[in-house]
């Protein structure tokens, strides 16, 4: 590993002071020049080789249920957009829709029923009520909604959001949202409910107003998903109670100031897949209700409680100012797959950090890779545990690797 010569750093440093003496210059910059550069992470929509999705048919495993082969789907309603216009096919009992140009607003009192949807629209809408899980088969649909989200859920049940095979599907919020009294609308694809994404096609979603795919639930992800979540505003993928990605190929990037490209509120397990978030968004600055400053830095990952990774590839990378390719505010686990994270942002209100983890840190297996340009790479709090048996485990000013 390339490392700076300490008679060119004093160099650099004497010529720096120097310099300081009639401008502001940066030191961090300017030592920032003569570092090793990290890994190079980019957007990576590449076909990934995974193993057969095989559902879980144990009635008394917990994940029985987020499992769509599991469920018989006889009921079945189809909704297509047609410009200003939507055409709806099928009736079910306990079923009412109601169209207004292509602002779609479904009722689901009925049980189990499979929502075919396809078609274009610059001004349409899918809104569903009711408490009943339900099946949303996205079939080359391409929606703008510019007054608020595109899909929205407001039911609290599972809603299986089922890509068909070879479509390419987009959704689009607005740049400014219309507000229903009583109702939630945090993202261009919300829900109240657990998401769970399955299919081999593909889903973009560019957030202009708020974020990009948002459950106040948990959201997981199995084998053959391709994910694309654009965000200039909000945060990319969230989920209040939790993540889970058992496959798939999800990309997401972030502008927002203080925006984080995936967000999880509850525990986040990676089982497999490749999971690229670029946060690029700058420290945002807030005034406190007492008149106090208050910064949110950016992160291409934040977890708010425990985080761990058994198989997969995690690539993180955070470019705006105190950027943070990982912040965890409780634990992480890493027991296999790669796991890379940099920083690579300026340190104008916060420090850039490679991972900041406020609880402890556990590795036994996997590669994991840390890195930042003007601060520390690693910042653990509690305990930093490396598991004997690796490979490589280098400790540097701004490079951690560990491998096993």
């Amino acid at each position: 590993m390339r490392k700076i010569s300490y008679g060119l750093m004093a160099l650099v440093m004497g010529t720096a002071m120097v310099s300081c003496v009639n401008d502001d210059t940066d030191m961090d910059d300017i030592i920032a020049q003569y570092q090793v550069e990290p890994v190079n992470i980019e957007l990576d929509f590449t076909a990934l080789s995974e193993a057969a999705d095989v559902p879980v048919t144990d009635v008394n495993d917990s994940a029985y249920n987020d499992y769509v082969e599991n469920t018989t789907w006889n009921k079945v309603i189809e909704i297509k957009y047609i410009g200003n216009v939507a055409e709806v096919t099928g009736s079910v009992p306990g079923v009412t829709i109601q169209t207004t140009g292509a602002h779609v607003t479904v009722m689901n009192l009925s049980g189990p029923v499979k929502f075919v949807v396809s078609g274009s629209t610059a001004n349409g809408s899918l809104k569903f009520y009711g408490d009943k899980r339900f099946q949303l088969l996205l079939n080359n649909i391409d929606m703008t909604n510019p007054d608020g989200a595109a899909i929205n859920n407001q039911g609290s049940k599972s809603m299986y959001v089922v890509l068909a095979q070879g479509t390419t599907n987009h959704l689009q919020d607005g740049v400014e949202y219309t507000m229903v009294d009583g109702e939630d609308q945090k993202a261009a694809f919300f829900s109240e409910g657990q998401i769970i994404f399955s299919g081999t096609g593909r889903l973009n979603v560019d957030a202009k107003g708020r974020g990009g795919i948002r459950s106040d639930d948990y959201i997981r992800v199995r084998p053959g998903v391709n994910l694309y979540i654009n965000s200039v505003a909000l945060d990319g993928l969230r989920a209040n109670d939790g993540i889970i990605l058992d496959g798939g190929v999800i990309n997401v990037e972030t502008t927002g100031a203080g925006a984080k490209g995936v967000r999880s509120g509850g525990p986040m397990t990676v089982n497999g897949g490749r999971l690229v978030a670029i946060a690029g968004g700058d420290t945002r600055l807030e005034t406190t209700d007492e008149g106090l400053p208050d910064t949110t830095a950016c992160a291409a990952l934040y977890c708010d409680t425990l985080m761990t990774v058994n198989k997969g590839l995690l690539k993180l990378k955070a470019t705006g100012d105190g950027g943070k390719g990982l912040n965890a505010k409780q634990n992480i686990v890493v027991k296999g797959g790669s796991f890379q994270a940099v920083a690579v942002g300026t340190k104008k209100l916060k420090k850039p950090k490679g991972i900041k983890v406020d609880g402890h840190f556990n590795i036994n297996g996997g590669y994991f890779y840390t890195y930042s340009r003007r601060s520390d790479p690693m910042d653990v709090s509690g305990n930093t545990t490396v598991a004997p048996g690796y490979t490589v485990y280098e400790n540097n000013p701004k490079v951690v690797t560990i491998a096993y």
